[in-house]
């Protein structure tokens, strides 16, 4: 019988050309610190996991600023026939036809880390006409992105405009919301850029109400992943795990070999798993990752409940209290239910 994938998270460099005011590697952390990850590293994690067929994510840092170790490790895997499909989380403005050239050739998925219009991300992250030239260059090879944006207060109120913006660059797929967390240096902002429950139940909708309009408009339409993850777990009829680490199914590895139960977590000491080099726990893996299910009372009330992946284990064990990203999943489930699609 198959076996479910795992994900493997690889931060190939600890290296950034970007200083993003939230971004998880705060000055003289551990992440911060990290430099590059050598080729031995990431192969002896894959190895070490390819029991199961894998989902490799290349991140960091900059993920492009390790370009080299990203060709060698996919290179690599595909040699030794390794199930294994790739993705890439970038902030798109280091690319170059040659990454382009590669992405195609190897059918590495791609995503695309963007806040919100021109003027707002650039407040946020820096250096957008960079970001809008590589979706552009990425989609004269034929290659469709999907886009992130990290949910703070000094963006949440801007987000419908995201839609359009996506939609007039012509070859995004779909835009993804990653509520802020309290981490590296985040941790210190954390009270200045959190959102309210109030504003997800705001923005959603309006965001959902533009996507229906431009694709009634034009027949062309631009996904959200928190809502189309809502009708799929309603589609499907039961309870589904939030993500990977959710159920135990992914780790995530710092350029040492250090390894963590989740992406969001790399880098705190309580869910330091072990090194990759030396010896990693899987029954650690599975249990640090379940610290995540911290259900309230009200959820057993609530109607979605057969329904509820019960939000992000990282995100509830960073910024407490659960409320906000309980909110965006019942807001999604409230326009999966009033929907015609």
């Amino acid at each position: 019988m198959k076996k479910n994938k795992m994900l493997l998270v690889l931060w190939v460099t600890g290296r950034c050309n970007l200083q993003c005011m939230y971004c998880y590697a705060s000055a003289g952390s551990e992440l911060s610190q990290c430099q590059d990850m050598p080729v031995k590293t990431a192969m002896a994690a894959i190895t070490r996991f390819a029991d199961a067929p894998l989902i490799i994510q290349f991140t960091g840092g900059e993920p492009l600023l390790g370009w080299e170790t990203i060709c060698e490790v996919v290179r690599n895997v595909e040699k030794q026939g390794i199930d294994a499909e790739f993705r890439l989380q970038t902030n798109g403005t280091l690319l170059e036809r040659k990454h382009a050239e590669f992405i195609k050739e190897h059918a590495i998925s791609i995503g695309i880390s963007l806040d919100g219009v021109p003027e707002v991300n650039e407040l946020l992250r820096g250096k957008t006409a960079d970001a809008v030239r590589g979706v552009r260059l990425l989609a004269e090879y034929g290659i469709r992105v999907n886009i992130n944006a990290v949910v703070t207060a000094m963006n949440v109120r801007e987000l419908p405009r995201l839609v359009d913006f996506c939609w007039y660059l012509g070859s995004v797929n779909g835009i993804g919301l990653d509520l802020f967390r309290s981490a590296g240096r985040g941790r210190p902002v954390f009270d200045k850029l959190r959102i309210t429950p109030s504003q997800i139940e705001e923005v959603l909708p309006a965001m959902q109400n533009r996507c229906d309009q431009l694709r009634t408009l034009s027949g062309r339409s631009i996904a959200l992943r928190e809502v189309e993850e809502a009708r799929r777990r309603m589609t499907f009829g039961k309870k589904l795990p939030y993500c990977y680490a959710g159920c135990g199914r992914a780790a995530a590895l710092l350029p040492d070999g250090s390894c963590y139960p989740c992406g969001s977590l790399a880098g705190e000491k309580d869910y330091f798993m072990g090194n990759i080099l030396e010896q990693v726990s899987l029954k650690k893996l599975d249990g640090e990752a379940k610290l995540g299910k911290l259900r309230k009372k009200e959820c057993f009330l609530c109607r979605y409940e057969k329904f509820c992946p019960e939000g992000c284990p990282s995100r509830m064990i960073l910024n407490g209290e659960p409320e906000v990203d309980c909110t965006l999943r019942k807001t999604a489930f409230q326009i999966v239910e009033n929907s015609d699609v």
